[in-house]
Protein backbone atom coordinates (compact mmCIF):
# COMPACT_ATOMS: atom_id res chain seq x y z
CA UNK A 1 0.00 0.00 0.00
CA UNK A 2 1.27 3.49 -0.88
CA UNK A 3 1.84 5.94 1.96
CA UNK A 4 0.80 9.00 0.01
CA UNK A 5 -2.76 8.22 -0.64
CA UNK A 6 -4.30 9.08 -4.49
CA UNK A 7 -7.03 10.83 -3.02
CA UNK A 8 -7.06 14.67 -1.26
CA UNK A 9 -6.07 17.89 -2.13
CA UNK A 10 -5.02 18.32 -6.18
CA UNK A 11 -1.43 19.57 -4.42
CA UNK A 12 -0.52 16.69 -3.16
CA UNK A 13 0.66 15.47 -6.38
CA UNK A 14 2.38 18.71 -7.25
CA UNK A 15 4.22 19.42 -4.41
CA UNK A 16 6.34 15.84 -3.50
CA UNK A 17 9.40 17.95 -3.26
CA UNK A 18 10.10 21.38 -3.83
CA UNK A 19 13.33 23.24 -2.63
CA UNK A 20 13.11 26.35 -0.25
CA UNK A 21 15.03 28.23 -2.35
CA UNK A 22 18.01 29.79 -1.03
CA UNK A 23 18.60 33.52 -2.12
CA UNK A 24 22.01 35.07 -3.45
CA UNK A 25 22.90 38.54 -2.89
CA UNK A 26 25.58 40.89 -4.92
CA UNK A 27 27.70 42.94 -2.97
CA UNK A 28 24.96 45.78 -2.01
CA UNK A 29 22.76 43.27 -0.32
CA UNK A 30 20.26 43.09 -3.56
CA UNK A 31 19.20 39.96 -4.77
CA UNK A 32 21.22 38.43 -7.23
CA UNK A 33 18.31 37.36 -10.02
CA UNK A 34 20.61 35.75 -12.57
CA UNK A 35 22.68 33.42 -9.66
CA UNK A 36 18.75 32.84 -8.29
CA UNK A 37 17.19 32.03 -11.61
CA UNK A 38 20.33 29.62 -12.48
CA UNK A 39 20.10 27.82 -9.33
CA UNK A 40 16.11 27.39 -9.62
CA UNK A 41 16.42 26.39 -13.50
CA UNK A 42 19.15 23.50 -12.48
CA UNK A 43 16.49 22.13 -9.42
CA UNK A 44 13.08 22.58 -11.94
CA UNK A 45 15.69 20.72 -14.70
CA UNK A 46 16.40 17.92 -11.93
CA UNK A 47 12.98 16.80 -11.55
CA UNK A 48 11.00 18.82 -9.19
CA UNK A 49 7.76 20.41 -10.05
CA UNK A 50 7.80 23.55 -7.94
CA UNK A 51 10.27 25.76 -6.16
CA UNK A 52 9.46 27.84 -3.61
CA UNK A 53 10.79 31.34 -3.11
CA UNK A 54 11.42 33.62 -0.07
CA UNK A 55 10.72 30.83 2.91
CA UNK A 56 13.02 30.94 5.63
CA UNK A 57 15.76 29.42 3.83
CA UNK A 58 15.62 31.92 1.25
CA UNK A 59 15.52 34.96 4.04
CA UNK A 60 12.22 36.40 2.44
CA UNK A 61 11.47 38.19 6.40
CA UNK A 62 14.50 40.07 5.43
CA UNK A 63 13.48 40.97 1.66
CA UNK A 64 12.34 43.96 1.20
CA UNK A 65 8.87 44.53 -0.88
CA UNK A 66 10.15 46.18 -3.40
CA UNK A 67 13.20 43.31 -4.14
CA UNK A 68 10.25 40.68 -4.22
CA UNK A 69 7.37 42.54 -6.28
CA UNK A 70 9.93 41.22 -8.63
CA UNK A 71 9.77 37.90 -8.27
CA UNK A 72 7.52 36.57 -11.00
CA UNK A 73 8.51 38.78 -13.91
CA UNK A 74 12.34 37.90 -13.12
CA UNK A 75 11.84 34.43 -12.83
CA UNK A 76 10.05 34.55 -16.69
CA UNK A 77 12.97 36.34 -17.39
CA UNK A 78 15.19 33.37 -16.50
CA UNK A 79 13.23 30.73 -18.37
CA UNK A 80 10.72 29.44 -15.44
CA UNK A 81 6.92 29.66 -15.19
CA UNK A 82 5.20 31.43 -12.76
CA UNK A 83 3.37 28.10 -12.38
CA UNK A 84 6.23 26.75 -11.19
CA UNK A 85 7.19 28.81 -8.31
CA UNK A 86 5.67 28.79 -4.87
CA UNK A 87 6.10 32.06 -3.58
CA UNK A 88 6.41 32.34 0.62
CA UNK A 89 4.40 35.71 1.81
CA UNK A 90 4.60 37.37 5.42
CA UNK A 91 2.60 39.85 6.83
CA UNK A 92 2.44 40.91 9.55
CA UNK A 93 -0.53 42.99 8.37
CA UNK A 94 -3.45 41.56 6.72
CA UNK A 95 -3.25 43.96 4.07
CA UNK A 96 -0.17 43.60 2.88
CA UNK A 97 0.11 39.63 2.95
CA UNK A 98 -3.32 39.73 1.01
CA UNK A 99 -2.02 42.15 -1.74
CA UNK A 100 1.09 39.76 -2.32
CA UNK A 101 -1.54 37.06 -2.47
CA UNK A 102 -3.32 38.70 -4.91
CA UNK A 103 0.05 39.56 -7.00
CA UNK A 104 0.86 35.91 -6.56
CA UNK A 105 -2.43 34.53 -7.76
CA UNK A 106 -2.52 37.01 -10.53
CA UNK A 107 0.85 36.10 -11.89
CA UNK A 108 -0.55 32.21 -11.88
CA UNK A 109 1.63 31.16 -8.91
CA UNK A 110 1.40 27.63 -8.41
CA UNK A 111 0.65 28.19 -4.78
CA UNK A 112 1.35 30.33 -1.85
CA UNK A 113 2.76 29.14 1.61
CA UNK A 114 1.02 31.92 4.14
CA UNK A 115 3.42 32.92 7.29
CA UNK A 116 1.00 33.55 9.89
CA UNK A 117 1.06 37.23 11.75
CA UNK A 118 4.30 37.27 13.89
CA UNK A 119 4.93 40.47 15.86
CA UNK A 120 2.53 39.78 18.58
CA UNK A 121 3.21 36.01 19.77
CA UNK A 122 1.26 33.41 21.12
CA UNK A 123 -2.06 34.49 19.43
CA UNK A 124 -5.12 32.05 20.17
CA UNK A 125 -7.07 30.41 17.98
CA UNK A 126 -9.52 32.88 17.46
CA UNK A 127 -7.26 35.76 16.60
CA UNK A 128 -5.18 33.60 14.09
CA UNK A 129 -8.58 32.58 12.02
CA UNK A 130 -9.72 36.27 12.25
CA UNK A 131 -6.13 37.21 10.90
CA UNK A 132 -5.66 34.75 7.74
CA UNK A 133 -9.80 35.27 7.11
CA UNK A 134 -9.35 38.88 6.74
CA UNK A 135 -6.07 37.94 3.57
CA UNK A 136 -8.31 35.49 2.26
CA UNK A 137 -11.08 37.98 1.60
CA UNK A 138 -8.91 41.12 0.88
CA UNK A 139 -6.98 38.77 -1.55
CA UNK A 140 -9.83 38.09 -3.30
CA UNK A 141 -11.97 35.73 -5.29
CA UNK A 142 -8.45 34.21 -7.02
CA UNK A 143 -7.45 33.27 -3.70
CA UNK A 144 -6.30 29.30 -4.06
CA UNK A 145 -3.57 26.56 -2.97
CA UNK A 146 -2.31 28.17 0.47
CA UNK A 147 -0.16 26.18 2.32
CA UNK A 148 -0.53 27.02 6.05
CA UNK A 149 3.02 28.04 7.35
CA UNK A 150 3.94 26.49 10.78
CA UNK A 151 7.25 27.64 11.68
CA UNK A 152 6.25 28.64 15.63
CA UNK A 153 9.92 28.99 16.76
CA UNK A 154 10.19 31.84 14.70
CA UNK A 155 6.84 33.25 13.96
CA UNK A 156 5.64 32.85 17.97
CA UNK A 157 2.13 31.34 16.51
CA UNK A 158 1.42 27.77 16.23
CA UNK A 159 -0.83 26.03 13.34
CA UNK A 160 -2.61 23.66 15.09
CA UNK A 161 -5.03 20.96 13.65
CA UNK A 162 -8.04 22.98 14.94
CA UNK A 163 -7.55 26.39 13.33
CA UNK A 164 -7.05 23.65 10.04
CA UNK A 165 -10.18 22.58 10.37
CA UNK A 166 -11.77 26.08 11.20
CA UNK A 167 -10.29 27.63 7.55
CA UNK A 168 -10.82 24.59 5.44
CA UNK A 169 -14.45 24.77 6.90
CA UNK A 170 -14.84 28.10 5.64
CA UNK A 171 -12.46 28.27 2.91
CA UNK A 172 -12.71 25.08 1.46
CA UNK A 173 -11.52 26.27 -2.21
CA UNK A 174 -8.70 28.21 -0.59
CA UNK A 175 -6.84 25.87 2.11
CA UNK A 176 -4.49 23.60 0.12
CA UNK A 177 -2.50 22.19 3.40
CA UNK A 178 0.35 22.89 5.91
CA UNK A 179 4.12 23.19 6.25
CA UNK A 180 5.15 22.06 9.35
CA UNK A 181 8.24 23.43 10.32
CA UNK A 182 7.56 23.41 13.96
CA UNK A 183 9.85 20.02 14.48
CA UNK A 184 7.43 18.43 16.82
CA UNK A 185 6.97 14.42 16.10
CA UNK A 186 3.72 14.61 18.23
CA UNK A 187 2.47 17.71 16.39
CA UNK A 188 3.27 16.65 13.25
CA UNK A 189 0.97 13.18 13.92
CA UNK A 190 -1.46 14.97 15.20
CA UNK A 191 -1.98 17.42 12.24
CA UNK A 192 -1.38 14.31 9.79
CA UNK A 193 -4.25 12.19 11.87
CA UNK A 194 -6.99 14.97 10.89
CA UNK A 195 -5.29 16.48 7.45
CA UNK A 196 -3.51 14.11 5.85
CA UNK A 197 -6.57 14.41 2.90
CA UNK A 198 -4.68 17.77 2.38
CA UNK A 199 -0.99 18.62 1.29
CA UNK A 200 0.86 18.29 4.58
CA UNK A 201 4.49 18.98 3.94
CA UNK A 202 7.14 18.65 6.64
CA UNK A 203 10.31 20.98 6.92
CA UNK A 204 12.46 19.38 9.07
CA UNK A 205 13.81 16.28 6.78
CA UNK A 206 14.93 13.64 9.18
CA UNK A 207 11.00 13.42 10.33
CA UNK A 208 9.96 13.07 6.59
CA UNK A 209 9.80 9.47 5.95
CA UNK A 210 7.82 8.38 9.21
CA UNK A 211 5.35 11.55 8.17
CA UNK A 212 5.13 10.17 4.20
CA UNK A 213 4.30 6.99 5.96
CA UNK A 214 1.18 8.06 8.04
CA UNK A 215 0.20 10.23 4.77
CA UNK A 216 2.24 13.54 4.63
CA UNK A 217 2.73 14.42 0.96
CA UNK A 218 6.04 15.29 0.92
CA UNK A 219 8.15 18.56 1.84
CA UNK A 220 9.18 22.30 0.67
CA UNK A 221 13.06 21.45 1.97
CA UNK A 222 16.01 23.39 2.28
CA UNK A 223 17.97 20.39 1.98
CA UNK A 224 16.90 20.11 -1.49
CA UNK A 225 18.81 22.92 -2.59
CA UNK A 226 22.36 20.62 -1.55
CA UNK A 227 21.03 17.16 -2.57
CA UNK A 228 17.29 16.79 -3.92
CA UNK A 229 17.88 12.76 -4.78
CA UNK A 230 18.36 12.25 -1.21
CA UNK A 231 15.71 14.18 0.16
CA UNK A 232 13.74 13.05 -3.13
CA UNK A 233 14.14 9.42 -1.65
CA UNK A 234 12.78 10.69 1.69
CA UNK A 235 9.21 11.32 -0.20
CA UNK A 236 8.76 7.62 -0.79
CA UNK A 237 8.66 6.95 2.84
CA UNK A 238 12.24 5.18 3.67
CA UNK A 239 14.47 7.02 5.49
CA UNK A 240 17.68 7.33 4.64
CA UNK A 241 20.53 7.48 7.43
CA UNK A 242 22.69 10.06 5.66
CA UNK A 243 20.39 12.67 6.29
CA UNK A 244 20.96 12.47 9.68
CA UNK A 245 24.61 12.29 8.91
CA UNK A 246 24.27 15.92 6.91
CA UNK A 247 22.07 17.39 9.18
CA UNK A 248 24.28 17.02 12.03
CA UNK A 249 27.06 18.81 9.99
CA UNK A 250 24.75 21.75 8.62
CA UNK A 251 22.86 22.14 11.92
CA UNK A 252 26.96 22.53 14.02
CA UNK A 253 26.09 25.92 12.32
CA UNK A 254 23.24 28.75 12.00
CA UNK A 255 21.47 26.55 9.39
CA UNK A 256 21.07 29.38 6.66
CA UNK A 257 24.06 30.40 6.27
CA UNK A 258 25.39 27.01 6.37
CA UNK A 259 23.13 26.07 3.47
CA UNK A 260 24.40 28.92 1.71
CA UNK A 261 28.25 27.68 2.30
CA UNK A 262 27.72 23.88 1.51
CA UNK A 263 26.20 26.05 -1.92
CA UNK A 264 29.37 28.31 -2.21
CA UNK A 265 31.61 24.82 -1.82
CA UNK A 266 29.32 22.99 -4.68
CA UNK A 267 28.98 25.52 -7.04
CA UNK A 268 33.07 27.34 -6.21
CA UNK A 269 31.54 30.19 -6.07
CA UNK A 270 31.79 32.00 -2.94
CA UNK A 271 28.78 34.93 -3.62
CA UNK A 272 27.03 32.06 -2.25
CA UNK A 273 27.89 32.62 1.31
CA UNK A 274 26.70 35.88 1.46
CA UNK A 275 23.70 36.41 4.00
CA UNK A 276 21.31 39.29 4.91
CA UNK A 277 21.69 41.17 8.23
CA UNK A 278 20.23 40.16 10.75
CA UNK A 279 22.08 36.31 10.19
CA UNK A 280 26.00 35.98 9.80
CA UNK A 281 27.47 34.56 6.80
CA UNK A 282 30.14 31.18 7.33
CA UNK A 283 33.64 32.49 7.00
CA UNK A 284 35.64 31.32 4.04
CA UNK A 285 37.27 29.11 6.85
CA UNK A 286 34.42 27.68 8.55
CA UNK A 287 32.68 27.57 4.97
CA UNK A 288 35.97 25.09 3.78
CA UNK A 289 35.42 23.18 7.21
CA UNK A 290 31.67 22.13 6.55
CA UNK A 291 32.24 21.31 3.03
CA UNK A 292 34.94 18.73 3.97
CA UNK A 293 32.79 17.10 6.81
CA UNK A 294 30.11 17.09 3.87
CA UNK A 295 32.60 15.50 1.86
CA UNK A 296 33.15 12.73 4.19
CA UNK A 297 29.58 11.02 4.12
CA UNK A 298 29.35 8.73 1.62
CA UNK A 299 27.36 9.13 -1.98
CA UNK A 300 26.91 12.66 -1.81
CA UNK A 301 28.00 15.19 -4.13
CA UNK A 302 29.96 17.29 -2.25
CA UNK A 303 32.70 19.84 -3.31
CA UNK A 304 35.18 21.28 -0.83
CA UNK A 305 35.80 24.13 -2.85
CA UNK A 306 34.34 27.10 -0.51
Amino acid sequence: MSPQPESGHPMRQLIGLSAALATPFDAKGDIDWPRFTAHASGLLDGGMKTVTAFGTTGEGASIGTRARAELFERMAAGGIASGQIVECIYGPASDDAAWFARRAFDAGCAGILLCPPFYFTEPDVEGLYRWYAEVFEKAGGGCRDVLLYNIPPLTGARIEPELVSRLRTAFPEVIAGVKDSGGEWEATVALLAEHKDLTILVGHENHLAQAVQLGGSGAISGIANLDPSLVGGLVTGKHDPRIDALLAEILAYPVVPAIKAALAGQKGDEAWLRTLAPLPSLSREEAKTLCQALARIDGLPWASRA
